[in-house]
């Protein structure tokens, strides 16, 4: 039952005016059925691996500047070094060129003063040659260059074994900065082959770098450093005495051939 609005009269089912006061009746609105929606489900929660924040090394005017400070660095305080070289993007070139090969043409320009210019002296005689220099010279360079990636190689090939993170730029980072002390010595080369087993003793040094480095930037745990290195340092000494031999075979025969056609 209805009843208008404006009087209260009665109203009968289907008028559309009220019969008392000729108020229009306004038809009520059918509830309309309620569809339900389909629920979209939530996207599935996407998980990221944290990003490491590197700092960019600032190499441009002072980029001698950086690498000397860099090479005392690593030597008389490399656990804080490491770290800091943790927090740098790895870079190839910047590695390679910036540092490696700078450093490794210290025993190389030794090499070739002390045979080249200065001489050697058997029985009384004393040899020097330019081209011997240079060929000497050239092998110091070449086996520097071609052992530290050997060595970064090795230390990525064998991370995992060690429970260490395989990551080549990280890898790079170790070999060539732990090499630092080895090629400054290089300078002593210029006293002549005697000074090598020193050079080699100083080289030595590179083995603490190593160890203290792996676990700082290859994540290696404390108990298998020890085995990693030494695995590391014994596939090394065989593969350097290689690539040396090949090295010095190479440039020798050529060096040979241009004496030859002299």
């Amino acid at each position: 039952m209805k009843f208008c609005t404006s009087c209260g009269s009665e109203l009968r089912e289907g008028v559309k005016f009220c019969p008392s006061c000729g108020k229009p009746i306004q038809a009520e609105s059918q509830p309309q059925p309620t569809v339900n929606q389909p629920v979209t489900p939530p996207p599935p929660p996407v998980y990221q691996a944290p990003q490491q924040t590197y700092e960019e090394p600032v190499y441009g005017t002072a980029k001698h500047t950086n690498l000397i400070q860099r090479a005392i660095n690593i030597i008389i305080k490399p656990k804080e070094e490491w770290r800091v070289i943790a927090s740098e993007k790895p870079d190839t070139t910047k590695l390679l060129v910036g540092y490696a090969l700078i450093l490794a043409a210290i025993p190389a320009i030794a090499s070739f003063i002390k045979f080249g210019v200065i001489g050697v002296t058997y029985w009384g005689y004393t040899s020097r040659s330019i081209a011997g220099g240079i060929q000497y010279g050239l092998v110091q360079l070449l086996s520097a260059l071609i052992g530290v990636y050997i060595l970064a190689w090795i230390i990525d090939l064998l991370a995992p074994s060690f429970d260490s993170r395989k990551d080549f730029g990280r890898s790079l980072q170790l070999a060539v900065y732990s090499t630092t002390p080895q090629w400054l010595a290089g300078i002593l080369l210029i006293l002549g082959t005697s000074m090598s087993i020193l050079v080699l003793l100083i080289g030595l040094y590179a083995i603490y770098l190593l160890a203290v480095g792996a676990p700082v930037l290859k994540g290696t745990p404390k108990e298998k450093v020890v085995g990693y290195v030494v695995v590391i340092i014994i596939a090394m000494i065989v593969l350097t005495l290689v690539v040396a031999l090949i090295i010095g075979t190479i440039i020798g025969l050529f060096f040979g051939a241009k004496m030859m056609g002299m």
